[in-house]
């Protein structure tokens, strides 16, 4: 996933209008509303989000071969936890 972003030159505007859009969808396709369930998937959204700008900078390189982040119910961490 890093690998796709990769020398797309991505600017905190554009993350920015990107959460707004995820977080539209989470609401138009119904996902729970609880407070606790946002908490974390606004958490792995924003986390997802700021790695995509840091690996879309100038001279950013992927890995081969890393795992794709879980999803999980706590604190997003590094983004190699599984």
């Amino acid at each position: 996933m890093i690998r796709q972003h990769v020398e797309r030159h991505l600017a905190e505007p554009q993350r920015q209008a990107r959460m707004a859009l995820l977080l539209d969808t989470a609401d138009e396709v119904n996902m729970p509303a609880d407070p606790g369930f946002r908490s974390a998937l606004v958490a792995y959204l924003e986390w997802g989000s700021r790695l995509a700008v840091i690996n879309s900078e100038p001279g950013a390189s992927a890995e081969e071969d890393l795992p794709m982040p879980r999803w999980g119910w706590g604190v997003p961490g590094g983004p190699y936890q599984g």
